[in-house]
């Protein structure tokens, strides 16, 4: 598919200001075709870093950011999920679980930076992520990210750590695409193949990189790559042309500090970043571009029907056109009619939607609060007899893990009945605001064209992680009573138990709050949005329609005499509309 992003921008911000020349009647009109050209500038590409510990995926991401910002070492790292975006500076921001400020370094200082980092998102320094960091957000004027990538380091995958897999599926599900990292010792793992059959439908696209090449020959490349080929299609399932991308992270790195070209080419990164801008990015761009050109074409069609319109409203005979303006104004009226029911219903469906929620978080606390009785209960099983500690730190491991998979459970049946809703009443919306415009168009003998865009072109909603305010796992202190020891074991677990249960139960109401106002803030930004945006865009085919016609009348009831300089202008705007809709015609 042919791509024209670097110069469609130029064409729309062009045609922006050839339309606010027209008059500030159209000055809107003129912002929302710039704010076009803006949004492709802005378009964004989430990439999720995936590989097992140890395959250099920390190595890999800083040779893409041309410097060593983040922490790669032999303990364990990125025990949460990393953000890197684009920005002038490097900044570091730091958002944590609850309700505590985010902390926020900038530096321009490298090592700085890196020890920060190394504090937060190592098992070392932040052992069970015990300082409760949600995410790390971190700014860095690398070129890739100026191309709009957004790279995200998610928790490893197979670790020791199993609520570190369920997060990444769940930031999975909301990014473009993955880089999955394997390498040559050993090509790939049991581990990593199950986690390939897990996210296979959790991410639109996947491709790989085989690392560590450099400790390997030509030939041993060649035979690692034709291994770990087959080994895709066989054991995880992935049909298709396969492409793997053989690079030595390390040399990358060493070649993007250095400043060696040729040594950034033979280490395979050059490839890898190539690919990112070139195909993946390109590719995004292309679905947006064609987007954002069929909203430009209805809103330059928008222009064209206003300027239609005032020029008819000026050549017609004003007792002709009185009584058309009276027939359009009663079929405003009973659109306006239309529109309060439609938001009536629109509020029943959220409030549905909403009653739908609270049953799933209700079944979700009683759910949860079982199994978590039954990971107690297991835990005080030992034939060494019960051992409450014991009991709390399986509980505490084993709440991440459920929490995060009830979360990706619960967001995907919410989210698939907002959009089936919205979808009926975005349908009901484009047939009440064109209804307005044929109406307009039929009165005054104008041809119609109906838009293209299918509705609003909304902005991509915050990913979920943005929202979530992490889970709780911390018991209050023991208090063993001296009693509890002389007690036989039966009653010793029975009081034990006791004190447990009380203690789980706080756990899953608050977790199950949690995830219920995560989701419950999605929803109603989602229906807040939708209703907003739908009285904008009446409000606008209003004023486009209506206001374009009083306004024709007011002038011939008061200025007489500009009526042919008016015609005139009229009709020079009506030639450059039809051009430069010709002209995004053929894009």
């Amino acid at each position: 598919m042919k791509s024209h992003t670097l110069h469609l921008p130029k064409i729309l911000a062009c045609e922006a200001d050839r339309i606010r020349s027209f008059g500030p009647e159209y000055v809107p009109y003129a912002d929302q075709i710039r704010d076009l050209a803006t949004r492709l500038d802005t378009g964004r590409f989430h990439l999720a870093v995936l590989g097992q510990f140890k395959r250099g995926k920390s190595t890999l991401i800083n040779a893409l950011l041309g410097e060593a910002l983040l922490p790669s070492s032999v303990i364990p790292l990125t025990a949460v999920p990393t953000l890197i975006s684009h920005g002038e500076r490097r900044c570091v921001r730091v958002r944590f679980q609850g309700d505590r400020e985010d902390e926020v370094v900038a530096r321009d200082s490298i090592p700085e930076l890196h020890q920060k980092l190394l504090g937060y998102v190592s098992e070392e320094f932040n052992p069970h992520n015990e300082q409760g960091v949600l995410q790390v957000e971190v700014t860095h004027p690398a070129a890739l990210l100026a191309q709009g990538v957004v790279l995200i380091d998610t928790p490893g995958i197979g670790s020791i750590h199993q609520h570190n897999t369920e997060m990444t599926l769940n930031f999975l599900a909301q990014c473009d695409a993955a880089l999955f990292l394997v390498s040559a010792d050993p090509p790939i793992t049991n581990v990593e193949v199950e986690f390939l059959h897990t996210i296979r439908d959790a991410v639109a696209k996947v491709f790989f990189v085989l690392n560590k090449v450099d400790y390997l020959t030509d030939e041993e490349t060649e035979t690692a790559l034709s291994f770990f080929k087959r080994a895709l299609r066989e054991r995880a399932g992935i049909e298709g042309q396969v492409s793997v991308f053989p690079v030595s992270a390390k040399q990358g790195l060493a070649a993007a500090t250095s400043g060696d070209a040729d040594l950034w080419d033979s280490s395979g990164m050059a490839a890898v970043s190539e690919h990112l801008i070139g195909f993946l990015a390109a590719e995004k761009n292309a679905v947006l571009e064609d987007a954002v050109r069929k909203k430009a074409l209805d809103l330059l069609g928008d222009v064209g029907l206003r300027i239609e319109l005032s020029r008819r409203a000026l050549e017609m005979p004003i007792d002709t056109l009185e009584d058309r303006l009276h027939t359009f104004e009663a079929k405003i009226q009973e659109a306006e009619l239309q529109r309060r029911h439609a938001a009536d219903i629109l509020e029943g469906d959220r409030k549905r939607v909403v009653a739908r929620l609270e049953e799933m978080v209700q079944a979700l606390r009683e759910r949860s609060i079982a199994h978590l009785r039954e990971v107690a209960k297991t835990a005080l099983a030992d034939p060494a007899g019960p051992d409450e500690e014991a009991a709390q730190e399986a509980v505490s491991a084993a709440i991440q893990p459920y929490y995060e998979h009830e979360l990706g459970e619960t967001t995907a049946v919410i989210e698939q009945g907002v959009a089936s809703l919205l979808h009926s009443h975005q349908q009901r919306a484009d047939d009440l605001i064109g209804s307005i415009r044929v109406a307009a168009a039929d009165l005054f003998d104008i041809p119609y064209r109906a838009p293209e865009s299918g509705g609003t072109l909304s902005m991509r909603q915050e990913p979920f992680w943005v929202s979530r305010k992490g889970w709780e796992s911390t018991f209050s202190p023991i208090t063993k009573e001296l009693l509890d020891r002389a007690l036989p074991r039966a009653m010793r677990e029975k009081r034990i138990r006791k004190r447990l249960d009380a203690q789980i139960a706080h756990l899953a109401v608050r977790n199950a709050e949690n995830l219920r106002w995560a989701t419950l803030q999605n929803i109603d930004t989602t229906f807040r949005q939708f209703a907003r945006e739908l009285d904008e865009d009446l409000a606008e085919t209003i004023d486009a329609t209506h206001g374009a016609i009083t306004a024709a009348y007011r002038k011939r009831k008061e200025h007489l005499d500009e009526t042919t300089a008016d015609l005139a202008r009229l009709q020079q705007a009506s030639a450059a509309v039809t051009a430069a809709r010709s002209e995004l015609d053929q894009e």
